[in-house]
């Protein structure tokens, strides 16, 4: 029975578009969009009296730069999240530790005991 319930649930969404059709799959928070690099970075037709041949690939380590600049606070964000999650999870885990003393020291006449 627990099968046929599982062979009705949905396909999930596979491509971007699919994804952003569907609401509830959108992800939250901050996003890293993919850049492509642009073909005159490391093209051949570059002009030959560059002073410096690796000047042609300073557009490309410029948007590295703010990439890594993008993920380093993507994962600044992902610790305060980890950080928030642990302190709920111990307070969360205090109290559900309260309710179980609580129910061990009581006695509560009104269950029926055989």
């Amino acid at each position: 029975m627990a099968s046929a319930a599982h062979a009705q649930e949905p396909a999930r969404p596979t491509s971007s578009t699919d994804r952003q059709s569907h609401p509830s799959n959108r992800r939250h928070g901050p996003t890293t969009p993919l850049r492509r690099v642009s073909r005159g970075s490391f093209s051949k037709d570059r002009p030959s009296n560059d002073p410096f041949p690796l000047d042609s690939l300073e557009p490309a380590f410029a948007e590295l730069s703010d990439a890594m600049t993008d993920l380093n606070a993507n994962f600044e964000q992902l610790q305060d999240m980890h950080s928030s999650l642990a302190r709920f999870s111990e307070s969360f885990a205090s109290f559900l530790y309260g309710l179980n003393m609580n129910a061990f020291c009581n006695e509560f006449p009104q269950v029926y005991i055989p």
